[in-house]
C-alpha cells in the first residue's frame, strides 16, 4: 500500500514503545526489536518501556527505560495475583516519563502488557490515549484470557467478553478463579481506558481478527490490518525433498500444541526436533523419548534447524492470528502443516505451500507428516511455491514500518482534527 505524503506537522517528533519484554523471546518480542531498528533507520527518536530489566538490550541509540519487573510465571502464586493485577511501578513510571516529556506530536505505541506491565500501563496512559496505539499480536484488548478460545473444550468462543455468559464459563487453562481474576484485569483496563475501545488504532496482524475486536466493543473504524513482516532466516531454498524429519519451532506448551506434533511424530515414525522453551518440555519428551530438543537458538540456530528439515509444523490448538514461524519456515523452503484453525491456514494451503488439518487428531497429523515424507515431488513443489511466493501473505519489514509509520502520522493528524489523505502516491516517510 502507498500513501499520499503528510504535512510535516504530522510527523512524529518521538515513538514511545512499550512491551512486556526487552528481547526477542516470541514473535511480538522478535517484531518490537525489528520495530526499534526500522524506526532508527528513518531518523526517528524511539523510547523504549520494557517491563523487564533489560540485561540482553544493548541499543545506545535508543532511550531505555527498564521496569524491572518479572514476568508472571516466574512469580510466586501471590505476587502474581497482586503484582500481575496493577504494577505500580511501571504505573508511575511510564505516567512521570509522560508528564515530563510528551508533546502533540508524541506517538504511543504498546505491544504487549499481560506478562509483566499490567493494566496499569493503560492507567499511565490516559491522557495521551488519542495518540495511542495497540498492537494486536493476540486478543487480550479485548478477550479475558487473550485468545477468543475455550481452553476447556478446545473451541473458539464466541460469546461477548464480560458479558454474564463470558463470566459464567471456565475457558482459562488453569481455573475458573484463574479466569475471574483475568477478567477483572479486562475489566480494569476498560475502566482505565474509558470503555472497551479506548485507544486511537489497533494494528491487526490479520484481517479476520476483526470480528473477535468488534464483538469486544471495539469500534470497526479503529481496527487497521497491518500483517506482520517475515524475513526467513535461510536465504536459499531448503532443499525440502532431500530431508527427512519435523521441526517444531516457538514456545513449547499445550496451546501451541507441541504434545500434538510430538505424538503424531512418533506414530508416523519420523523424526522430530523441538527448538523453543516452555512449560510442557518433560511431557513432551515423555510422549517421543526419540525427540530432540535444542532449546532456544537465535536465527542462525534456528536456520540450521529449518536446513535439516523436511517439514516444520504449527498445530496450536487455538486460532493464531498469523504465524511468523510458518511463513519464515515457508520462505525459507519448507513446507508445513499447521491447524487448520490458524487465520492463514486456508491462505497457506490456496498458495500450495503446506496443508492445513486438524492437527489435534493425531492419526490424520500423523497420516499427513506420513504422506510428506513418501512424495518427494509433492515436498519440492510445495518448497519452491513457498519460497519463491511466501510475500504475498505477509509484509517485508520495510512496507511494514512504512505502514506503521503511515498510521503514526494518522493518528496524530486525527488528534489534532486535521484531514488526512489516503490515496495513491508516495510512501509515508
Amino acid at each position: 500500500m502507498r500513501h499520499e505524503p503528510f504535512p510535516h506537522s504530522s510527523r512524529p517528533e518521538r515513538v514511545v514503545l512499550l512491551h512486556d519484554f526487552s528481547e526477542a523471546l516470541g514473535g511480538a518480542s522478535y517484531l518490537v526489536q525489528v520495530l526499534i531498528a526500522r524506526l532508527r533507520e528513518r531518523g526517528l527518536p524511539v523510547t523504549f518501556f520494557a517491563g523487564d530489566a533489560g540485561a540482553n538490550f544493548h541499543r545506545d541509540d535508543v532511550e531505555f527505560v527498564p521496569l524491572h519487573g518479572k514476568a508472571l510465571l516466574e512469580r510466586s502464586k501471590i505476587g502474581a495475583f497482586s503484582a500481575g493485577f496493577f504494577n505500580h511501578a511501571a504505573f508511575v513510571r511510564v505516567r512521570e516519563w509522560i508528564r515530563r516529556n510528551d508533546t502533540p506530536r508524541t506517538v504511543y505505541h504498546l505491544h504487549g502488557w499481560s506478562k509483566v506491565l499490567t493494566p496499569a500501563v493503560f492507567g499511565a496512559l490516559q491522557d495521551v490515549r488519542d495518540r495511542l496505539i495497540l498492537h494486536g499480536h493476540d486478543y487480550f484488548n479485548g478477550c479475558p484470557n487473550g485468545a477468543f478460545f475455550n481452553y476447556r473444550t478446545e473451541r473458539e468462543c464466541c460469546l461477548t467478553p464480560l458479558s454474564k455468559a463470558c463470566l459464567r464459563t471456565q475457558c482459562d487453562k488453569a481455573s475458573h478463579a484463574h479466569k475471574l481474576w483475568r477478567s477483572g484485569r479486562e475489566g480494569l483496563r476498560r475502566w482505565l481506558m474509558g470503555g472497551p475501545g479506548g485507544a486511537a488504532r489497533v494494528l491487526l496482524i490479520h484481517p479476520e481478527q476483526r470480528r473477535h475486536f468488534v464483538a469486544a466493543q471495539w469500534p470497526a473504524e479503529n481496527l487497521v490490518a497491518v500483517r506482520n513482516p517475515v524475513s526467513p532466516p535461510c536465504a536459499e531454498r531448503v532443499r525440502a525433498e532431500a530431508n527427512r524429519g519435523i521441526v517444531f519451532i516457538g514456545r513449547i506448551s499445550a496451546e501451541k500444541g507441541a504434545d500434538l506434533a510430538a505424538r503424531a511424530a512418533d506414530r508416523a515414525g519420523v523424526p522430530i526436533t523441538f527448538v523453543g522453551e516452555g512449560s510442557e518440555v518433560e511431557r513432551v519428551r515423555q510422549l517421543n523419548p526419540r525427540a530432540v530438543f535444542l532449546g532456544r537458538q537465535d536465527r542462525m540456530g534456528v536456520a540450521r534447524a529449518l536446513s535439516q528439515a523436511r517439514i516444520a509444523v504449527m498445530p496450536s490448538r487455538w486460532a493464531e492470528p498469523f504465524g511468523l514461524v510458518a511463513l519464515e519456515a515457508i520462505g525459507s523452503g519448507v513446507p508445513v502443516i499447521l491447524s487448520e484453525r490458524s487465520l492463514m491456514a486456508d491462505e497457506i494451503q490456496r498458495a500450495g505451500f503446506g496443508k492445513a488439518i486438524n492437527t489435534a487428531h493425531v492419526p490424520a497429523f500423523a497420516s499427513c507428516m506420513t504422506a510428506m515424507h513418501a512424495d518427494d515431488g509433492w515436498v519440492a513443489a510445495m518448497s519452491q511455491a513457498g519460497h519463491a511466493r511466501y510475500r504475498e501473505l505477509c509484509n517485508s519489514e520495510q512496507e511494514w514500518a512504512d505502514e506503521i509509520l503511515f498510521q503514526y502520522r494518522q493518528v496524530i493528524a486525527e488528534a489534532h482534527a486535521q484531514p488526512v489523505a489516503c490515496t495513491s502516491g508516495e510512501e509515508a516517510r
